[in-house]
């Protein structure tokens, strides 16, 4: 029995061989080039109160907002385990998830379609929108993702004369059927009907057109099918900025001829062959995603945030049932250390993405802070809502330095700052907490500033024992419910803050000007 097992899996990988030999070469076959831009289609009318942006950032709801996205596949976690990998990520400062819509795991046999139990879509768009996060769906029809046939169906094998990814009758009649009752379900829960979905990516990698190049009548079809079916949402082809270093060596992503956001839709962390985590991977990324976010990127696709199992048959010839990518949310579950990083950046853009999705390059500005250290690298982004620098030690060794802020400010130089090697520090300057209070300088490092009613609560941290120190602009009534000593109010009228970073427990530290409270939570690096 065994023995025949074999031999029919044999057969069967041979088959599907040469399905993807044959759908490979009529995608890349003559007269076919690469088309590509990084521009993406803009909404309709409809949905322009409710998602929209211009080419500084992304406007969701009305608020500018940074777009840290996490990818996740519901086809390869049960249905069982959706909501504890969705916590994990939005505890893990993601606030999109990214997905595919698999065509062969719902229509596996011609006109049979499956949108129940694990492959409920619906259910899953409404848990993302129940946890107060957005998504982003790539409803292909092909999705490559080292999937058993890129998603194709196996039926479109027995279909004379087919050809897939063009303008072919046959592939087209199916692919419309399919989306016929996919994109139904991805436009009910678009956000501007209530639901979580912010965007969504036709067609997956395709040679003739990344972007929003239209070449030919397949791509066209594409187009008219899902805006028929109630596509509202922006909308782009193929992907964009795909890599494992996306911003690369560029020292600006801004881009005068964009329309749109700088956006990764795939930043690979680490990469489908690996299993678990591997010991250089939290400081690799986490220089990497820093990039991003000081080179005026307005967000990206961790690709895969989570990976998961292809179950069933649906691994393809690279891959085994695991999926697990290495990535930062295990296959089970586990939080690695790149989560770590993933995470604190995260935090950071979405607590200052008033200026980092509507922000401009301020490098060279004379109103921006800088160090002591020469060979650091200094860069800034400035928007209405305030400034941060990006102190980049690009050395291979920890650089110690001081940060001094904008000579206009009239304040120290910063108690020394260790950056560690590839280490990309951001000073935040003249960010208003509310109408009352400003953080005029930080010379710290700044996990997050989460609002909370009449409380706005700034977590800090470093190695223990290591200074922290914040410059506010406050009003003349303010009090301290708190360790007083570690104010006090300098000549130029700004509060200074100044504390340790504990070696266990967090410490709080408080003021309150008029009804508003500030609370400042040190911690320390572990």
């Amino acid at each position: 029995m065994m023995r025949q097992l074999f031999v029919l899996n044999k057969i069967l990988y041979a088959f599907l061989s040469l399905f993807i030999v044959q759908i490979t070469s009529a995608q890349t076959g003559t007269g076919i080039t690469i088309s590509r831009n990084d521009h993406i289609f803009p909404p309709a009318q409809q949905a322009k109160p409710f998602i929209d942006f211009d080419k500084k950032g992304f406007i969701i709801n009305g608020k500018r907002t940074f777009v840290v996205s996490a990818g996740i596949e519901y086809a390869r976690v049960p249905r069982g385990l959706w909501y504890d990998r969705l916590l994990k990520l939005k505890r893990g400062g993601y606030n999109t998830v990214e997905i595919y819509t698999f065509w062969n795991y719902h229509e596996p046999t011609e006109g049979e379609f499956d949108f129940s139990g694990d492959q409920d879509l619906n259910a899953f768009l409404k848990l993302v929108k129940k946890m107060g996060m957005y998504a982003i769906v790539r409803v292909g029809p092909y999705y490559c993702g080292e999937w058993t046939l890129g998603g194709f169906p196996i039926w479109l094998k027995f279909k004379p004369g087919l050809r897939v990814r063009e303008n072919n009758p046959q592939f087209l009649t199916a692919v419309g059927n399919f989306f016929n009752k996919l994109i139904p379900i991805v436009a009910a829960n678009q956000v501007n009907h209530g639901g979580a979905v912010i965007m969504v990516q036709l067609e997956n990698e395709h040679r003739a057109s990344w972007g929003t190049i239209v070449p030919n009548d397949y791509f066209r079809f594409l187009i008219d099918k899902t805006v028929s079916l109630g596509l509202q949402v922006p909308y782009f082809f193929s992907g964009l900025h795909p890599g494992n270093d996306p911003a690369g060596n560029l020292k600006s992503l801004d881009d005068p001829k964009r329309p749109n956001p700088w956006f990764s839709t795939e930043y690979w962390g680490i990469w489908f062959s690996n299993y678990g985590p591997q010991p250089q991977d939290s400081t690799i990324y986490d220089r990497r995603t820093w990039k991003i976010i000081a080179r005026g990127g307005n967000g990206y696709n961790v690709y895969m945030a989570h990976g998961g199992s292809n179950f069933d048959y649906n691994n393809d010839r690279d891959m085994a049932a695991s999926y697990d990518y290495g990535a930062s949310i295990g296959q089970a579950g586990d939080l690695r250390p790149s989560y770590y990083g993933f995470k604190r950046a995260a935090w950071f853009a979405r607590s200052f993405q008033d200026i980092l999705a509507n922000s401009a390059d301020a490098t060279g500005s004379q109103d921006i802070s800088s160090a002591s250290d020469t060979s650091l690298v200094i860069t800034a982004r400035y928007s209405t809502a305030g400034t941060i620098t990006f102190v980049d030690n690009p050395a291979a060794g920890t650089i110690e330095t001081k940060l001094i802020a904008p000579a206009s400010f009239d304040l120290p130089d910063s108690d020394p700052i260790r950056l560690a090697p590839g280490e990309i520090m951001p000073v935040v300057q003249n960010f208003a907490l509310n109408e009352h209070i400003k953080l005029t300088w930080a010379p710290t490092k700044i996990y997050a500033i989460v609002p909370q009613k009449n409380t706005t609560t700034l977590i800090v941290y470093g190695s223990s024992g290591t200074p922290a120190r914040l410059y506010f602009n406050v009003p003349p009534e303010t009090t301290f419910s708190n360790k007083t000593q570690n104010f006090r109010i300098l000549s130029s009228g700004l509060l200074e803050f100044s504390a340790l970073v504990p070696s266990s427990e967090p410490a709080e530290y408080t003021f309150k000007a008029g009804d508003h409270h500030v609370k400042i939570i040190a911690v320390n690096n572990q």
